[in-house]
């Protein structure tokens, strides 16, 4: 007999429609399973049974569990909340074990004891898979559709309900009332024949008068959908809007703060947007395109103005359904408006913003509270709260648990107003989280500036000198003729070492001292033995006419000044080699720079293999052995050493870590600078900086110790080079991924010797140039890009030449050719000194003479003419 009431039993359920699809760990299957206000946020499990709450001051801990058994519910669809935070009611729609629908309501204490319940079974209806609940914003008015009736619960006692038959012609999917308690927009699919439906939507006047919700205007949804014949979309319809699918699912927002209505309609992957006074046609549509699905699963406005619109982004397969990613989307629809080409101004999860560490990736529902914390639900059962910060903070997704706590904005960043979003960079021009104004144009203050940084204090830092060409004269004969005899007066250093300044004055003492021993010959006859001592001594001192012409002596004294003037010129040229070792200018010439050495650069391919025969390889040898040490000094960026810095060296597609020798910050933490031993000399680096803060600059260089050998002959000189990029634009900042090429010469000075009996010395450094394209290691950040920042990557690729360069110091002249050209010099002054006197013997003293001897006769005659007179005038007294 109990064999028969069973089977009558079973059949009687079925009847009755208690077989309906019931997967209890689908936490997306026929409505909502979560619900939050400003006091609490509640989730059902129909796996364990249960309901939980949550309060928001409970930190993270879930507050109450009240279990199904408080409720004859077997499986629940959907829970709603009041939108104000005055009660701590939960309604619940679910199916019993009988497979009725069911709408009921309870209340907790504060120690979650479970008060106040009701339930209603709404009778004469089979079980409804697309059953929908909605509360008004009067918290005690509560609306339900489903494919066969609608209904009208109020929350108040004596808990009554109105129950009227679905005439609308709509299979719901998704209702919304939001802050009002008269209208309502109501979407889903609308049976147009008995094999298609067609998603539709109304705008429903409520009637808390217990009298039937009525149309007021009707959405055209399909035909605002201008599909192309090539879009798989244009022929994709649905044939029973009855049949319960997850990929059928729509969603719908309303803002009466601006009026303003959200369709999500995740099978075409399209949201759209309408005025709720006009929607005969929205005014923004976008569509994510054709590939995928997923995109407007959820949607819902920030807060009850109505600016800001988040929307469920998922990205399902079109073709196999298979889910590849879930993100929050939020548009800033007053200030950008709506469409395809409209960029988020938020997505979480972010960088910075990660998934919580107990939740899902994969999304299915999103709901935002009044004061705009954003909840999601993922597929898991797990949900997330990024609650709403106040200004100066941004909600840390970074705990333990699944709620956000508020933390003060990264420096550089800033947010005047409360919100989910990220704080964002200052605009260039400004610095630190503040947003101050720099005061110096001549201040780096790009996009998202720590500090108000002078340009001086990044500087690119320059090593290899230009190596000296040689001067225009490297003949010693030359240099040496040039020096002694030119006549420089343009300053006083070059007419007090100009050789020539004192042999003129020399001369011109000569010709004084000749003139008055001329005169006093004449004048003074009488004083005939004084004038041919003097004459004697002169005839002495007679190097050129070899003591025949008194005015010889005095020529002599400026041919010893000039040789004089040689000798030490040339002992002081001579020690003007290497030019390394000359620190001070030269006094002995005019020109201050005169060195005894010239120059000769060539290039030469490194050799392949070590050849210890050629005196360069020691050379060869250090700079080979040199370690190089990374230098990367990041300017204008918030990242810390307590930051994820991580540096790899790149080998082969492998990644090998590299230890960070030194980290440290500098100009109040506005320059990050990290310092990396290398390996090897020939290296590929990266360097990975995780999260989404920015860097405004970038200066690379090498550092690497000197070395020498033993015997000193051998020198490496100090590496410490370093070259700065910064953009032209002072709204980019380095992109997410930049390449710096790097290519290594070796310079090898080689110093030959003074002496015939020296060794050659060497030296050597490093010349560096950068393969670098501004235009690609940088790019421009705004509201719309930064927060999809994953990560900062920086890839040095150091290389060397094939060839070095090899500058080859020699001296003008050695010691045996200098003391060899001045012996050549004296005889040269000698010889034309000379021939000057032998002019003026010929030229000159013959005329003079004649001149001489005239005047004396003269002088005679006149004498004598004076003394004849004085004896005739005695005479005639």
């Amino acid at each position: 007999m109990s064999i028969v009431v069973k089977i009558l039993l079973v059949g009687l359920l079925a009847h009755q429609g208690l077989f309906y699809t019931k997967i209890t760990t689908d936490y997306d299957l026929y409505g909502i399973k979560v619900a939050a206000n400003d006091r609490f946020i509640a989730t059902t499990d129909n796996w364990f049974r249960t309901f939980f709450f949550i309060f928001n001051d409970s930190n993270d801990t879930i507050s109450c569990v009240v279990k199904y058994a408080a409720t004859t519910c077997d499986f629940v669809y959907s829970i709603i909340v009041p939108m104000f935070n005055s009660s701590t009611s939960l309604i619940y729609n679910c199916i019993d074990l009988y497979g009725n629908n069911v709408i009921g309501v309870f209340t907790i204490n504060s120690i979650c004891e479970c008060q106040s319940s009701n339930e209603k079974i709404i009778t004469n209806y089979s079980t409804q898979d697309n059953f929908l609940v909605a509360i008004g914003a009067d918290n005690a008015s509560v609306y339900g559709f489903a494919d066969d009736f609608m209904f009208f619960y109020a929350l108040k006692l004596p808990f009554s309900i109105s129950v009227w038959p679905n005439t609308f012609n709509i299979s719901p999917r998704a209702i919304d009332i939001g802050f009002n308690v008269d209208y309502g927009v109501l979407v889903g699919y609308c049976q147009l024949t008995p094999s298609i439906a067609s998603e539709c939507g109304f705008i429903i006047q409520l009637n808390t008068s217990w009298s039937k919700p009525n149309i007021i205007t009707k959405i055209p949804i399909r035909s605002a959908l201008n599909f192309s014949w090539t879009d798989i979309r244009y022929i994709g319809v649905i044939t029973q809007s009855r049949n319960y699918s997850a990929q059928t699912m729509m969603s719908v927002s309303v803002s009466w703060g601006s009026r303003r209505i959200l369709i999500g309609i995740s099978s075409l992957n399209i949201v759209l947007l309408y005025a709720f006074d006009n929607v005969s046609n929205p005014i923004g549509i976008y569509d994510n395109g054709i590939d995928s699905t997923g995109f407007g699963k959820s949607v819902a406005w920030l807060d009850a103005h109505g600016n800001k619109a988040l929307i469920l982004a998922n990205w399902l397969s079109r073709s196999t359904n298979e889910w590849v990613s879930s993100s929050v989307q939020m548009y800033d629809i007053e200030s950008d408006g709506f469409s395809s080409s409209v960029q988020p101004i938020y997505i979480y999860p972010n960088s910075q913003q990660k998934i919580f560490s107990k939740s899902n990736v994969f999304f299915i529902r999103l709901m935002c509270s009044i004061s705009g914390d954003l909840i999601t639900l993922d597929s898991s059962g797990s949900l997330s709260a990024v609650l709403s910060s106040p200004p100066d903070n941004f909600p840390d997704t970074n705990v333990r648990f699944f709620r956000s706590v508020s933390i003060p904005c990264i420096r550089g960043t800033n947010r005047d107003y409360a919100g989910i979003e990220l704080c964002t960079p200052c605009p260039h021009g400004t610095f630190s989280s503040g947003c101050q104004k720099c005061n110096s144009n001549a201040s780096f203050c790009p996009f998202g500036s720590i500090e108000e940084l002078p340009y001086s204090t990044f500087q690119s830092i320059d090593q290899v000198q230009e190596y000296p060409d040689s001067p225009e004269n490297t003949v010693f004969d030359d240099i040496l003729l040039h020096n002694m005899f030119m006549l420089n007066w343009q300053s006083s250093h070059c007419a007090l070492v100009s050789p020539m300044t004192w042999v003129l004055l020399f001369i011109v003492f000569g010709i004084i001292v000749a003139l008055i021993v001329i005169i006093s010959e004449i004048h003074c006859a009488n004083q005939r033995n004084i004038h041919y001592r003097i004459k004697r001594i002169l005839k002495n001192m007679d190097l050129i006419g070899e003591g025949e012409l008194w005015i010889g002596g005095l020529l002599s004294v400026a041919v010893i000044v000039l040789v004089i003037s040689a000798c030490t010129f040339s002992a002081e040229f001579y020690h003007q080699y290497p030019i390394e070792n000359m620190t001070d200018e030269n006094s002995f010439a005019c020109d201050v720079t005169l060195r005894n050495s010239k120059f000769s650069t060539n290039l030469q391919t490194m050799p392949q293999h070590r050849s210890s025969n050629k005196q360069i390889q020691p050379m060869f040898d250090l700079i080979s052995a040199q370690q190089f040490y990374l230098k990367i000094d990041l300017i204008q960026t918030a990242f810390t050493c307590q930051d994820s810095l991580t540096i790899y060296h790149v080998m082969h597609y492998k990644l090998l870590v590299l230890p960070i020798a030194k980290c440290e910050t500098s100009y109040n933490s506005s320059i990050l600078s990290l310092t990396v031993s290398l390996p090897a000399q020939e290296i590929s680096v990266q360097l990975i900086l995780s999260g989404l803060k920015t860097v405004g600059a970038i200066r690379l260089g090498l550092i690497g110790p000197s070395a020498s050998s033993t015997d000193g002959r051998y020198t490496l000189l100090e590496l410490n080079f370093a070259s700065t990029f910064t953009s032209s634009l002072v709204d980019q900042v380095l992109a997410p991924s930049s390449l710096f090429s790097l290519q290594l010469t070796p310079i090898i000075n080689q110093t030959a010797p003074l002496s015939t009996d020296g060794l050659t010395v060497f030296s050597a450094i490093w010349s560096s140039s950068y393969d670098v394209k501004t235009s690609e290691i940088f790019n421009t950040e705004n509201r719309y890009t930064f927060f999809k920042r994953i990560q900062t990557s920086v890839n040095v690729t150091i290389a060397k030449t094939v060839f070095y360069v090899n500058n080859i110091q020699e001296p003008i002249a050695k010691q045996t050719e200098i003391i060899f050209r001045n012996f050549l010099f004296i005889f040269l002054v000698l010889e034309a000194f000379g021939l000057l006197v032998l002019v003026v013997k010929l030229l000159i003293v013959p005329p003079l003479r004649t001149f001489i001897v005239r005047c004396r006769k003269s002088t005679e005659q006149s004498q004598t003419d004076h003394n004849t007179e004085m004896n005739n005038v005695s005479r005639s007294y």
